[in-house]
């Protein structure tokens, strides 16, 4: 039992009336009766109120504390059940719902404050709570507050009170973590196992034995347990299970696992697990190098980079090392930091070709680490990437000519959208005038590069040419391009690269080509022309019809055409504007519908643009159509005499006919 003295909140204080004394020795009481109810279902608490002398009670105000794991509040709206009709019943959960506290507030809020009558309200008031684990709860009386009609303190006290929730007659599961929860296992290298003991303990919360099977996982091979199937007796102590993550391949690995169980509560717990394969991400650049060289001068060389950046699954590279299966002229002169590619490490090899010799020389370095992704034949099945690197040692400086002189743009001009252009040619010469020993100039490579690189074609590659000294060009061009539009308004530009045994290797040759197109436009009639449709009787319509062509091969064209005149002139189809690919034609089909004599025109005015979005023409139609007259042809006097005397000469007769 819990008694408290203190005032009330400013809000409770602030509804009664002034300041007086309260009685001697009066007091509250508020009893609160516990229940019992099975796990995962509700129980209602009530208490009673009661004056313990009789005070002229106007209000209080207390608090019930509870175990927010174990317990739920489903309903406290019913705190007031029961009170006078002078008061008013407050609930609220301070701190937020479910944070563990349920207050009451009872006052009369309306002046002047009544007493609390009766003085004894049997189940004045209740709250639902949902159970949520076995065993006995507590729900504990606190901060208790009352004040008498004058707002003065008046003592209040109460008793705590016990909710049991019980599994009656069947097994129950908990588990830490909870079911749902997610096991992450975290970096593992591949087929390496990351085992954690334990990844759950289970625990029997009901009153019968547990029965749990083996895990069971969901899809992969990735995850598995050593924990057999095992029980757990009513009352006996958790369980570990152990779980492993054991990777077969490198990213990100999902699973779930169930511990199926004869509980009544959760029979199929799932727990979701993650981990991430780890191997190595090794990278080599470049794979091809070139290198040239002059006999008696320095020795040329080249560098490759051997790193392994992290991309969130990459692990050391082990036993990495450098093989070289080639001639002795190419040699490693500075290789691996050492056999393990750490994890962001970035390792420059460094190869250099001897000058002692003339010649062409090759050589292919191995470079090759251990990868445990690799599974077949054997895990650790080293990797393996080739860089080849290419020498050329010479006895003189060859110097590279060309016509044109290096650096020349090759402009291919306007060419046709789907066309090939005539080719554009380089004539190579060798310009070093030492005879003896030969300076001969090899070229060793021809590429086209760029952001229209797809657009240029090198027809005649000049790779492997060998040309002695003082050869100038000949006159017969050893590289040919040729420019191929994809469309027919952009400007297409690329780069010939053109590499030799010249110490002032790259040349290189700026490209470009302007796409064209041969769009056009016709009509029949012609543009220009007058569509006469002719005289027509009153109340009568004719069509008639102007086609339009695109006359180009390659592009589209738009056209757009608007009526403008009489209104008895309209356009029928199509709705513009329209869309003709190349070699395509259109109908339009305009109409006049004459209601009376006279002459009607209107314009059909029309714009058409190509794909570039210029005007290519702007053809115009007049259009006319005539209503004609109806004529009534005039009597003369004699005609008119003749007419009526007809008329009468045919009454007659029919008047005789129906006398007979």
């Amino acid at each position: 039992m819990v008694s408290v003295r203190k005032t009330l909140t400013a809000l409770f204080a602030a509804s009664f009336l002034s300041a007086g004394t309260a009685f001697a020795g009066g007091g509250i009481n508020i009893t609160v009766d516990s229940t019992s109810g099975a796990v995962g279902g509700t129980v209602t608490i009530m208490y009673d109120y009661a004056a313990d002398d009789l005070d002229d009670v106007g209000g209080f105000q207390f608090d019930l504390t509870y175990d927010p794991v174990a317990l739920t509040p489903t309903d406290i709206t019913m705190c007031g059940n029961n009170a006078p009709a002078t008061h008013t019943a407050a609930c609220t959960e301070p701190g937020g719902a479910g944070n563990g506290t349920i207050r009451t507030l009872l006052a009369d809020f309306i002046p002047p404050t009544a007493e609390i009558s009766p003085f004894a309200i049997a189940d004045f008031g209740e709250f639902t709570f949902m159970i949520n684990q076995p065993g006995t709860h507590t729900l504990t009386f606190v901060n208790g507050v009352g004040a008498d009609i004058n707002a003065a303190n008046v003592p209040i006290s109460g008793n705590n009170a016990d909710i049991t929730g019980n599994i009656v007659g069947n097994a129950g599961y908990a588990s830490v973590p909870a079911p749902g929860a997610t096991i992450d296992f975290g970096g593992v290298i591949v087929t390496q196992t990351n085992s954690i003991d334990p990844a759950i303990v289970v625990s029997e919360i009901g009153d019968q034995q547990l029965d749990v099977m083996t895990p069971a996982f969901g899809s992969g091979n990735d995850f598995g347990s050593t924990t057999a199937a095992f029980s757990i007796v009513d009352g006996g102590p958790s369980v570990d299970v152990e779980l492993s993550c054991t990777p077969l391949t490198r990213g990100a690995l999902v699973d779930t696992v169930n511990l199926n169980n004869n509980s009544i509560n959760d029979p199929t717990p799932q727990y979701n697990l993650t981990c991430a394969g780890l191997s190595p991400n090794v990278m080599v650049a470049p794979l091809v190098i070139n290198l040239n060289g002059i006999i008696g001068m320095a020795n040329p060389t080249g560098n490759f980079t051997v790193s392994n950046p992290q991309d969130g699954f990459t692990s050391d590279a082990l036993n990495a090392s450098l093989a070289e299966s080639g001639t002795a002229e190419i040699s490693i002169t500075d290789g691996l930091t050492d056999g393990t590619i750490s994890i962001d490490e970035s390792d420059m090899v460094t190869v250099e070709c001897s000058t002692a010799a003339p010649g062409m020389f090759s050589e292919t370095i191995t470079v090759q680490w251990d990868d445990p992704s690799i599974i077949i034949p054997i895990p650790g099945t080293p990797t393996s990437v080739d860089v080849t690197v290419n020498c050329t040692i010479i006895n003189e400086i060859a110097e590279y000519e060309s016509v044109p002189a290096e650096g020349s743009t090759l402009d291919f001009g306007a060419v046709l959208n789907g066309a090939t252009s005539p080719a554009i040619g380089i004539d190579i010469g060798n310009s070093n005038t030492d005879a003896v020993p030969n300076g001969t100039l090899s070229i060793t490579g021809a590429s086209i590069a760029g952001p229209d690189a797809g657009v240029f074609a090198l027809i005649t590659n000049p790779t492997g040419t060998m040309i002695a000294n003082d050869v100038g060009p000949d006159g017969t061009d050893d590289a040919e391009v040729t420019c191929s539009p994809t469309d027919g308004f952009s400007t297409f530009t690329a780069t010939l690269t053109i590499t030799s045994n010249d110490p002032d290797t790259p040349h290189t040759y700026p490209l470009t080509c302007d796409g064209d197109s041969d769009e056009g436009f016709d009509s029949d009639p012609a543009p220009g022309s007058t569509l006469d449709l002719g005289f027509l009787l009153p109340g009568m319509d004719t069509d008639d019809t102007i086609t339009m062509f695109n006359t180009g091969t390659t592009d589209p064209i738009d056209i757009d055409c608007s009526l403008t005149g009489d209104p008895e002139i309209t356009l029928v189809s199509p709705t513009f504007p329209i869309n003709l690919g190349p070699g395509g034609s259109a109908d339009t089909v305009v109409n006049c519908a004459v209601p009376s004599p006279g002459l009607f025109t209107a314009t059909l005015s029309c714009t058409v643009t190509g794909v570039q979005g210029a005007p290519l023409a702007t053809p115009n139609y007049d259009i006319r159509c005539t209503g004609a007259a109806v004529e009534v042809p005039a009597l003369s006097r004699f005609g008119l005499i003749a007419l009526v005397m007809t008329l009468m000469l045919g009454g007659f007769i029919a008047f005789r006919l129906r006398q007979n």
